[in-house]
């Protein structure tokens, strides 16, 4: 990782210039999309959000959101509750009935400072409502290190939304530090996307 020092004020700052992005129609599988594919609604709630200082804007066509986190950085310098922050989104999707989806892949974007023998951990996991089944992907960078980081990661187990009942997709974004001397956030201060997530369809 590329070096880049960022105190714990510093990175709670950057924070409010992160963006997340998720396309509904993105990365189709063989079998094609949906004709359309839009986002009606969305609400979150979380440590690391919160209405107060975070916001969210959709493209003109509803199929993307932009999400802004106001404080989804996990820090040993703010107490207990400041080692562990989550976000948790819900969307509201509208597509035609005889499709299903999953999510194939996600990409987290963010910085961490990790001290010699402490540890910061990223996990994003998603679940349909009214389903059973959480896919999980989780990354843990261990001290000494510090700077930007950008992982991509399939999900290793597929769960499908249920077929003619378009459920909500459920989102949750996670980071928490262990040890002595550690920072992670799951931002960027150059505004660029910190969450990608793709889409997989299927007919049903």
């Amino acid at each position: 990782m590329a070096a880049r020092y960022m105190s714990p004020v510093m990175a709670m700052m950057a924070a409010l210039f992160v963006a997340t992005v998720l396309s509904a129609a993105s990365s189709a599988s063989a079998g094609g999309a949906p004709p359309k594919v839009s986002i009606r609604g969305l609400t979150f709630a979380g440590t690391g959000c919160s209405w107060s200082d975070s916001n969210y804007a959709f493209s003109n066509n509803y199929q993307t959101v932009t999400f802004i986190f106001g404080g989804l950085v996990a820090t040993t310098d703010s107490g207990l509750a400041g080692r562990r922050k989550f976000c948790q989104l819900s969307f509201y999707l509208d597509y035609p009935n005889g499709w299903s989806f999953t999510l194939g892949q996600v990409t987290g974007r963010g910085f961490a400072s990790i001290g010699k023998g402490s540890k910061g951990v990223y996990e994003t996991q998603f679940y349909f409502s009214g389903q059973t089944g959480t896919p999980t992907v989780r990354r843990t960078i261990y001290g000494k290190q510090e700077g930007n980081f950008e992982f991509t990661d399939k999900f290793l187990t597929f769960v499908y939304s249920q077929c003619n009942s378009a459920p909500n997709l459920n989102i949750k974004s996670v980071v928490r530090v262990e040890g002595k001397k550690a920072v992670i956030g799951l931002d960027s201060s150059d505004t660029k996307f910190q969450l990608k997530f793709a889409c997989i369809w299927k007919k049903c």
